[in-house]
């Protein structure tokens, strides 16, 4: 059985070993600060055992490690694509639908949902038509 870390932040997990290069600069992306200051604050799984694991494995491997964050983050191989659409797994006991969000936008979805700033839908509800949130604006 697949374990996750312990730990009080978000996991942000890479199931895709197709593009060392792009998963870096993504990875870059969501732990950069934005011009307010704001940034994700997560904790990195890149080990090449999770390569082409489904998300719900790496959902029930979440919950089992961590009950303190409501959400998870998987970089798989559709986030790979222009703008980094990370896919955003909610980890409640009622889970929803997944989602996904660029890189550049996942530390406001992190942010508020851990903290209960927002709600699921909130995000979810405002995800384009090919089911990525892309901010606010």
């Amino acid at each position: 059985m697949l374990t996750l870390p312990k730990t009080s932040k978000s996991l942000l997990v890479c199931t895709t070993l197709s593009d060392e290069e792009r998963w870096e600069d993504a990875l870059s992306v969501v732990l950069a600060e934005n011009g307010d200051g704001f940034r994700a604050y997560v904790d990195v799984v890149d080990d090449s055992v999770w390569d082409g694991v489904s998300w719900e494995q790496v959902r029930q491997a979440a919950i089992k490690a961590n009950d303190q964050v409501s959400v998870l983050f998987i970089v798989d191989r559709a986030a790979m694509e222009r703008g980094y659409p990370i896919q955003v797994i909610d980890l409640d006991d009622d889970a929803r639908q997944p989602f996904r969000c660029i890189a550049s936008e996942l530390w406001g979805v992190e942010n508020n949902l851990n903290i209960s700033n927002m709600d699921w839908e909130e995000f979810a509800g405002r995800t384009d038509d090919d089911g990525v949130f892309r901010g606010f604006s």
